[in-house]
């Protein structure tokens, strides 16, 4: 799976889990990310209106820490049409109307960049 782009955060969300937010952001070509992210832990505020560079690769970025503010890896756990489901070490991602090739089972890295 392979998906690079900037998003604009449209909206942030509680999630009822504490420290845990919801972040849901497009592109312009109509890809949308909800992304369950551990805000308290991470301590990289991400707010609604901020715009990120996202990459989504089964590709381990060796210059990964100086190249993106988040980090991580995960897991396809589900694929229909127009919908690839990602678990994160127990979060979810959800892309929506993804074009490309996705594989349940497969390892991803998940980057993300606020750009300022």
């Amino acid at each position: 799976m392979e998906l690079s782009g900037d998003f604009r955060i449209v909206d942030v969300k509680g999630t009822g889990f504490r420290g845990i937010v919801r972040l849901e952001m497009e592109d312009a070509t109509g890809v949308s990310l909800a992304l369950e992210y551990p805000r308290d832990v991470l301590g990289i505020d991400i707010k609604q209106g901020d715009n990120v560079r996202v990459s989504i690769s089964n590709s381990k970025d060796p210059n990964y820490s100086s190249n993106w503010d988040v980090y991580m890896n995960g897991v396809v756990y589900y694929v229909s049409e127009g919908l690839v489901k990602v678990s994160i070490g127990g979060l979810i991602l959800d892309i929506r109307n993804y074009k490309g090739e996705a594989k349940v089972g497969e390892k991803v890295y998940i980057g993300l960049k606020l750009i300022k």
